[in-house]
């Protein structure tokens, strides 16, 4: 086995709260009613998984299988030990529910579909890394209250200039989010409960060095290089949100996939 790393964009993926604390073989009760996965129809789209209507489901298009493990077990994709093929071969799916699910069901769906169809088997491994806990500032936090009659569940969607507006964001999910964001583990410990709504900006809209062709060219312009974009998002959270990331020792999880077979049937 080796670990896997490769960026992804999709336009659903993580929602809501990760299934960190979740055995990796749950009930398996929750599946869909339809579900349909098949070697990718057309390799030049560009890849993305959306939930259907009235969050009854996902279509994914174009995407591995390790992206779709992605959002079924809500961890980092360099998290996800396994053959390379995981992130080299592409698949088409639908999985629809007979009703409206909460995330976490869609996820425990979605991870049931692909544990049949490729017949995987994986267990959880946990150890301490360097890494972020997210907490409250001093100042408290600058959330507003999610409509709890508003099941919206496209939390975090970006903007313009780095901009972000968060809708029915757990801390829970903020904190995967950032982690996605910073590469890094990011451990929520605000503390707090609710889901929340915010608008955030991390992005950088001022002028930037231009690097000459030759050292002390006279064509170097006299502006200051873009701040780190970690720095952007530690200021941006405590700043607009009321929150900070505090360096720590935290807990990582590791899926190990022991056993997967290539797609054979629908």
């Amino acid at each position: 086995m080796q670990t896997l790393h490769r960026s992804i964009l999709f336009a659903a993926a993580a929602m809501i709260s990760p299934l960190c604390g979740q055995d990796p073989a749950p009930n398996t009760a929750l599946q869909f009613e339809v579900a349909i996965i098949k070697p990718a129809v057309d390799r030049t789209v560009p890849g993305l998984i959306v939930h259907l209507p009235g969050e009854s489901g996902y279509r994914g298009v174009n995407m591995a299988l390790l992206n779709y493990l992605n959002v079924a077990l809500q961890v980092r994709t360099d998290q996800i030990s396994g053959p390379e093929w995981l992130a080299s071969e592409y698949f088409d799916m639908e999985g629809k529910a007979d009703r409206s699910c909460t995330a976490d069901e869609l996820h425990l769906m979605l991870q049931h579909l692909l544990e049949e169809r490729f017949h995987i088997k994986m267990h959880r491994e946990t150890k301490q890394i360097a890494g972020y806990n997210l907490v409250v500032d001093s100042g408290g936090p600058k959330l507003a209250d999610h409509d709890p009659e508003d099941r919206l569940m496209l939390p975090i969607q970006p903007g313009p200039g780095g901009s972000r507006q968060g809708k029915n964001v757990s801390m829970q999910y903020l904190a995967f989010y950032l982690s996605q964001e910073l590469g890094q583990t990011v451990v929520d410990q605000t503390g707090l409960k609710g889901h929340y709504d915010f608008n955030v900006k991390w992005g950088y809209d001022g002028p930037t060095m231009v690097v000459p062709a030759q050292p002390g060219s006279p064509e170097a312009a006299d502006l200051p290089a873009a701040p780190p974009f970690g720095a952007l998002v530690f200021e941006a959270l405590r700043k607009q949100l009321g929150l900070r990331l505090d360096k720590a020792k935290v807990p990582t999880q590791k899926i190990v996939i022991d056993h997967v077979e290539k797609l054979t049937d629908n």
